[in-house]
């Protein structure tokens, strides 16, 4: 078995760290109005055509705007920058670096704007045919893929926030100084956070790229959660918390997602 130490990508130090969380959350907050303009600009159509594929039309024929699967994605983009920059802004009290703040940010951007590259390719996207009618209609009839993606991509998002913001009230008060959390939706899983950005990231994908893209988006960040960031999380709680952790531990089965793992 394999000794190498594994690499915890945040610090656990609590400091105020006014530039890197800016950079962050302007990254985060900008993302929508670059996959908008990625979109709404034919970049992604150029991109696609260059790279040998075929594109879909993007905008309404009559109108110029976008068509109605392309509004959500875009709005689905603002959803996780906003999500994210609360955290960082409201939530978050460990120190973030500049370096680190640019690359997590560009990391969630780089995703996002994959989703949409393949949401234009017309050998991935998931637009139902539906959207290119000429009657001005807004209204949206999704595929199944679109339809579970948007529901999953929901549920993480709200359980992600929820959950983040239950352990916030939970720390705040001065009586559970020095005290782990596992009551809210903690209690469903130690890592319940990191199990509901996996799911909006996957539904996302599944939204945007099919249920390949779904999967490998579902796999990568699973894995990654169970394999790093589970394991070094719990390594820091136990040195810090001791027998209470071990105890949310016993009494919480699960680690990422209820019912999975």
């Amino acid at each position: 078995m394999s000794d190498k130490k594994l690499k915890d990508n945040l610090s656990r130090v609590k400091a105020p760290s006014p530039l890197g969380k800016s950079i962050f959350v302007g990254l985060r907050l900008t993302d929508a109005v670059w996959q908008y303009a990625f979109l709404h600009r034919g970049w992604a159509s150029q991109l696609v055509q260059r790279l040998g594929g075929t594109s879909l039309q993007v905008l309404h024929a009559s109108s110029g705007r976008l068509n109605p699967y392309y509004q959500l994605l875009v709005v689905m983009a603002l959803g996780s920058g906003l999500k994210q920059a609360i955290h960082m802004a409201l939530i978050s009290e460990q120190e973030l670096s500049s370096g680190l703040g640019f690359g997590i940010g560009l990391f969630n951007t780089v995703f996002n704007s994959t989703n949409i590259l393949l949401s234009v390719w017309s050998l991935t996207s998931q637009s139902p045919s539906s959207d290119a009618s000429s009657d001005g209609s807004l209204r949206i009839q999704p595929t199944a893929s679109v339809a579970i993606g948007v529901f999953a991509y929901t549920v993480g998002i709200l359980t992600e926030l929820i959950s983040e913001l239950q352990r916030r009230r939970f720390k705040k008060d001065p009586n559970n100084k020095g005290k782990p959390y596992g009551g809210g939706l903690f209690s469903l899983a130690t890592n319940v956070n990191y199990g509901a950005y996996t799911l909006w990231r996957a539904g996302f994908a599944l939204a945007t790229g099919g249920w390949a893209w779904g999967l490998f988006n579902f796999s990568f960040f699973f894995y990654d959660f169970a394999t790093r960031g589970v394991p070094v999380l719990d390594e820091y709680c136990t040195q810090r918390y001791g027998e209470p952790w071990t105890d949310i531990k016993t009494r919480v089965h699960y680690r990422l997602l209820p019912w999975i793992y």
